[in-house]
């Protein structure tokens, strides 16, 4: 049968910390996982950095932001690969299959500010308590990912 992936979000990013909030939960560690900013994005940054400089470095053409002032995309945080102003997260995930990508988006901006993502695989029938010794735990955003095929079998 198919594990269910139990995740949440704890409020540090040091892993003796989330190991003490989870220690009364008696979780088996083999299949307790946890992604920190410490441990790094999914992908090697030096595959990024071989292809040229950057659009937002100073040797492009984002260069000046004199001209038409336009919202978002003039001043000192003009970039077009963010043309709101605000910066690109890494993906620290790495596209976990079981994950849709806006909830990814949203651990991936939690582990950048620092907290500590923790993922639990979990069989069908233990999910709801994992669930639950998350939450006492003190962890946020608790959530249980179904595999895909599963759920198109139960509706």
């Amino acid at each position: 049968m198919a594990e269910f992936l139990v995740t949440g979000i704890a409020p540090v990013r040091d892993a003796a910390q989330v190991t003490q909030l989870l220690a009364g939960a008696a979780l088996d560690e083999a299949r307790l996982s946890m992604v920190t900013k410490s441990t790094g994005p999914a992908y090697s940054t030096k595959d990024y950095q071989s292809g040229g400089p950057s659009l937002s470095s100073a040797s492009t053409i984002m260069t000046g932001s004199t001209g038409t002032g336009v919202p978002g995309m003039s001043g000192s945080h003009a970039s077009l690969s963010s043309p709101s102003g605000h910066t690109a997260v890494p993906d620290y995930l790495g596209g976990l299959p079981l994950i849709p990508a806006d909830q990814a988006e949203h651990f991936n901006i939690a582990i950048s500010e620092g907290r500590t993502l923790v993922m639990y695989k979990a069989a069908p029938e233990e999910a709801a308590g994992v669930e639950a010794a998350f939450r006492a735990a003190g962890l946020r955003n608790v959530k249980i990912f179904k595999p895909k095929v599963l759920e198109e079998h139960l509706g």
